[in-house]
């Protein structure tokens, strides 16, 4: 062994015998340590060829690892007596961050061990040499490519999502394939195409643009031509020139709408939890009074020997159970409502449905005295459920007849507008009005009839709003009594 530094701890009076091995060569230089821990040891350790852990150190994983971690070059020689060789073998091979270069011998006084010890320090040197090599940078830095229009078109023509290149100026630059399929046609020339003409609601996107090469910012989620997209914009350098902008379009539409399904359902099971209380108490107290009165009356007539009177009993037991009819109808529609069902979304035409709605309702209307004045020239159409607008017409409508000011003649206007993601139907009427103030919390509640005056089973508005909310709508209503009532029903088309 020729040149070799050893580092030794734990060894005590063994230690002669070991270098007497050892120390055939006048460059093998011997340093006792007692612990690996001061800034000295750290010292020593990393001019050391060999770290040598004796059978007597105390802790000696714990030495290893700092061995291990201070001079990763350094090549690790643990001596153990034969009888603990596997304990303790095994407790430094189990430990963390021991490295790669230890190896262990069983102590022997009469085992040759110089072949362990010159295997090592060749190990160690060839580490030391790999490493100044690195350091010196002997192999040269690769050359990054020049990134220009025509390969980074060529990489970006057929990905998966849109890309575009624009300047500073925002001129667009090129654009591939999935870009033009998103923007058709705007993007067929690129001619004196720029990033307004894309979107023209996004005129501060420049503003806070990545400044240096490879940062990178999302920007938004934007919707066009009934795609969701978010927009990554990140910079880089074209033929050694000026920074320019990468955009990335990423079509998010499905996720969008998984989660709005999602949103959707999750809504939909809160609402009709909360709802299944009141349901349980309507149904035991609107239904009690027929049941009663049935109950009551068939008694009467049973026990009744005048015909004439049993025939009166029994008239008054038929009308009660047909109000108990009315009521099991107009439940089994709001149930109906609430649930999720499979109508299948369409383009409707307002003034069309109204036209169908009204063949029901024209003869009460001219019995009342009324007018209905439409205008959809704001709003000819949308799409949703064509029997939701119906059964929206029909109780609004229907609603206005029944609720009518005696003292003048009815008139309903009906109209529609956009206003943000909305479709605004509003249906306005002269009527005797609601008192908001006593009647709000129970206007829209099933089987509530705010006055005497009408029939019905008090559940045409608990069905519009049940309507309306289930397709992430809303209702308002704006009413003062003698002044008449308006309802806007705010719109939302579906996602399917």
């Amino acid at each position: 062994m020729a040149g070799a530094n050893i580092l030794f701890i734990g060894f005590g009076e063994l230690m002669k015998s070991v270098e007497g091995r050892l120390s055939s060569s006048p460059n093998v230089t011997f340093q006792e340590i007692q612990q690996l821990s001061s800034d000295v040891h750290e010292n020593l350790l990393s001019n050391a060829d060999i770290f040598l852990v004796g059978p007597y150190t105390l802790e000696p994983v714990r030495q290893i690892q700092r061995a291990a971690q201070q001079n990763p070059l350094v090549s690790i020689i643990v001596l153990i007596f034969p009888d603990q060789f596997q304990k303790v073998k095994q407790a430094v091979q189990f430990a963390y961050n021991v490295g790669k270069n230890v190896t262990f011998v069983a102590y022997d006084l009469g085992k040759d061990i110089t072949a362990v010890f010159d295997n090592a320090l060749l190990r160690a040197k060839q580490r030391k040499s790999f490493a100044r090599i690195a350091e010196q940078q002997v192999y040269p830095k690769a050359q990054s490519p020049v990134l220009t229009y025509q390969n980074l078109h060529a990489f970006l023509e057929n990905a998966s999502i849109g890309a575009i290149v624009f300047d500073d100026h925002r001129h667009i630059i090129t654009a591939n394939r999935k870009a033009k399929q998103i923007f058709f046609p705007k993007l067929e020339t690129l001619t004196n195409v720029r990033w307004d003409d894309l979107f023209p609601d996004e005129q501060s996107a420049l503003t806070t643009m990545p400044s240096k090469e490879g940062q990178e910012q999302v920007h938004k989620v934007i919707r066009v031509n009934h795609q969701f997209l978010e927009l990554n914009i990140s910079s880089l350098q074209l033929n050694k020139q000026n920074v320019h902008y990468l955009l990335l379009l990423n079509d998010i539409t499905d996720k969008i709408k998984a989660e709005n399904k999602l949103q959707a359902k999750v809504a939909e099971l809160e609402f009709l939890n909360e709802e299944l209380d009141q349901f349980v108490n309507v149904i035991s107290h609107d239904f009690k009074t027929p049941l009663t009165s049935i109950s009551l009356l068939a008694e009467l007539g049973i026990k009744e020997s005048d015909p004439v009177k049993k025939t009166q009993f029994l008239s008054q037991i038929h009308q009660s159970a047909g109000k108990l009819k009315e009521l099991l109808k107009g439940l089994n529609v709001l149930v109906d409502v609430t649930k999720t069902r499979s109508e299948k979304v369409e383009t409707v035409d307002f003034q069309q449905r109204l036209d169908v709605v009204m063949t029901d309702y024209e003869i009460l209307l001219e019995q009342a005295g009324g007018k209905l004045n439409a205008d959809f020239d704001a709003a000819t159409q949308m799409n949703y459920f064509t029997a939701h607008i119906d059964s929206l017409f029909s109780n609004l409508v229907t609603n206005a007849i029944k609720y009518r000011n005696p003292e003048q003649p009815l008139i309903i206007q009906i109209k529609t507008r956009r206003e943000r993601d909305y479709t605004v139907l509003s249906v306005k009427d002269n009527g005797s009005g609601i008192d908001l103030a006593k009647n709000m919390n129970k206007l829209f509640q099933p089987f509530k009839r705010l006055t005497d005056h009408g029939t019905g089973s008090g559940l045409g508005l608990s069905i519009i709003k049940r309507v309306i909310e289930k397709n992430q709508g809303y209702l308002e209503v704006f009413s003062q009594p003698g002044a008449g009532t308006e309802f806007k029903a705010y719109l939302k088309s579906p996602i399917v």
